[in-house]
């Protein structure tokens, strides 16, 4: 019995909240915080018509540090879960740090007037949390989160040593509007546009942004999906982080699948100006036009029942054991009508709260990261990633491992 507090509700808070009342035996109070809070009655009144329960909204601005601390004073949750905007991050560790309760969130921090994301600061605060025994959480989502945990199991179970990962995120799935990200328009346009980096050999390699016309891609069959994709090299966050607990690895990559209509959409976006985060004169008024964007774009409740199709994520990871070169895709699939069923979103979204909810459930009933303190990725070695990999499955993320015999040839080429 616990009780949680949760910031944010969005497309992938309102299917964690879904996710977390069906466990009430562990999520036995569950405390939102939210800007508008008109969203969350209406998840809070589709939740409660099917799990009666002790289920509150707070309405407040979470990057507002005393009025945080107040909340999380009156409420007295047990852990608090972040789902809503990485630029808040910050803030509310150190609200975390200042009451005394334990962490997760999805996203790495992001300054609000600045592209780009890193790590560096929420490390920062390690100390801090381990001085107050508590654990902070970071990334805990599929990508990041799961496809770090899925190298973790490598290194730990599968290989001697792990030497090459590629992460491949594949959304087979067609919805009825044109052009609409699948999560936070203004947080997914920002971080698309952003130019293309891997590590190679203890370097950071980059190259242009994955819209233009020279940009790395090759066809992939991704397993179960029933078609062939275009995954295209880009920057990922988990980069960051997993070449920090990969001590033999030479090389890592992060892949992401669009169509050439999207990647259209998102070249006229950026070379006209509509992914600026500066504010611009609009008629006496200032504009920021990535914001003007978000406004205008679908959402996810106007497009999560039309979805159809697949998503496939995974790692690609080659290394060596007991002296032999091996070569695995470690992989999940999610149907999209099924994540919308379950709960009123998209795979998207339910690829991305269920691993939160799976660490959150995990850490509360004392299975997972019992006696670990300070601030930790997904792949942290004092995790046991056997442990959450099997209850991801049981909270309906299964994955499968395919064994191969090489490299795909793409895959062996230099970008």
């Amino acid at each position: 019995m616990a009780k949680v507090l949760v910031i944010g509700c969005g497309n992938v808070g309102s299917v964690g909240l879904r996710k977390m009342v069906q466990w009430p035996r562990i999520f036995s109070e569950i405390y939102v915080v939210t800007r508008t809070t008109e969203k969350s009655f209406k998840v809070k009144k589709a939740i409660l018509e099917k799990f009666p329960g002790i289920f509150n909204i707070h309405k407040a601005d979470v990057s507002n540090f005393v009025g945080l601390v107040k909340i999380l004073g009156l409420v007295k949750p047990d852990l608090v879960v972040h789902w809503g905007h990485p630029y808040d991050n910050l803030t509310i560790m150190d609200a975390c740090i200042e009451f005394g309760v334990n962490y997760i969130d999805t996203a790495c921090y992001e300054e609000r007037d600045k592209y780009g994301f890193s790590h560096e600061r929420q490390w920062l605060r390690s100390d801090a949390f381990e001085n107050k025994k508590l654990l902070a959480l970071l990334g805990c989502g599929f990508d990041p989160g799961v496809t770090n945990i899925f190298s973790a199991y490598a290194r730990d179970y599968l290989f001697d040593e792990v030497h090459t990962i590629d992460i491949l995120d594949c959304n087979a799935g067609t919805k009825n509007v044109k052009f609409a990200p699948n999560f936070d328009p203004e947080l997914n346009l920002r971080e698309l546009i952003l130019p293309v980096k891997f590590w190679q050999k203890g370097d950071w390699q980059e190259r242009g942004r994955i819209f233009d016309l020279d940009a790395g891609h090759f066809p992939f069959k991704f397993p179960e999906t029933g078609v062939v994709s275009s995954p295209y090299l880009m920057y990922h966050e988990e980069m960051e982080s997993i070449i920090k607990h990969m001590p033999h690895l030479k090389r890592i990559r992060f892949w992401m699948t669009f169509s050439k209509e999207y990647l259209t959409y998102l070249r006229v976006l950026y070379n006209v100006g509509l992914t600026r985060i500066d504010p611009v004169d609009y008629e006496g008024a200032k504009i920021v036009p990535v914001k003007f964007l978000d406004a205008i774009l679908p959402k996810g409740e106007e497009f999560n029942q039309s979805y159809r199709g697949k998503t496939c994520i995974g790692c690609l990871i080659s290394g060596v054991k007991g002296g032999k070169k091996k070569v695995i895709f470690i992989y999940n699939v999610k149907k999209h009508e099924d994540a919308f069923e379950e709960t009123g979103g998209n795979a998207i979204g339910y690829t991305t709260a269920i691993p939160t909810v799976t660490a959150a459930r995990l850490i509360l009933e004392g299975k997972w990261g019992k006696g670990v303190y300070g601030v930790r990725n997904t792949e942290d070695s004092v995790f046991d990633s056997r442990v959450f990999l099997n209850d991801l499955a049981v909270m309906g993320l299964p994955w499968k491992i395919v064994q191969l015999k090489e490299i795909p040839a793409p895959l062996r080429r230099n970008y």
